[in-house]
């Protein structure tokens, strides 16, 4: 994933880019979730065409 894209994913508060585990993980317990960011994160992906699937705990793993 572009080093752009990745960059722009870990201005958020509660989640970060995991390159050992190419997700995006939840740094942040399921009730302190901030829904807006995570919605945002899906539109950065969606506008770059990025696979992805929705794992519990409000983690985002990349697939391609």
């Amino acid at each position: 994933m572009a080093l752009q894209i990745i960059n722009e994913i870990n201005k958020s508060v509660t989640f970060r880019f995991d390159d050992a585990k190419n997700r995006v993980i939840n740094i942040k317990t399921n009730r302190d979730v901030e829904v807006d960011e995570f919605l945002d994160i899906q539109y950065i992906l969606d506008c770059n065409k990025i696979r992805y699937s929705f794992e519990k705990n409000f983690e985002i793993q990349i697939l391609n």
